[in-house]
């Protein structure tokens, strides 16, 4: 009588979103950040004026800096992965870095374009742009 449930669990619609959703997670962590995601951000910080963003991924950390390098930040991605832990820090004008923040903590599904709204958000909230 179980093989008479497991089609409809294993239909063409689900076969599909599954198949989708495996290829998005079989990016490695580096190549979706270079790939993706720096892309994103920098395209999205260009519509909000900010035309000089330089962004890296160094290890597991995300740096990036704008108005001359005069304003930095890091996002540490604690697992390597775009949906596990991250954490945020930000300067200005070379001083030390902020307290570390749990960042992006509520999201359990994030995509390239939700992380980088939350990125802008962020940096908003700092009043840097």
């Amino acid at each position: 009588m179980s093989e008479e449930t497991t089609p409809t669990q294993d239909s063409p619609k689900a076969a599909a979103k599954k198949t989708a959703r495996e290829v998005k997670e079989e990016k490695p962590f580096e190549q979706l950040i270079t790939e993706e995601v720096i892309p994103a951000a920098i395209a999205a910080f260009q519509k909000r004026g900010v035309h000089d963003l330089q962004l890296r991924l160094e290890g597991k950390t995300l740096i990036g800096s704008f108005a001359g390098g005069q304003k930095q930040f890091s996002v540490l991605f604690a697992d390597g992965s775009l949906n596990g832990r991250k954490f945020f820090c930000c300067t200005t004008a070379g001083s030390l870095p902020s307290t570390l923040e749990s960042f992006m903590i509520d999201e359990r599904r994030v995509d390239v374009p939700l992380f980088v709204f939350y990125l802008l958000q962020r940096l908003y909230a700092q009043q840097w742009y």
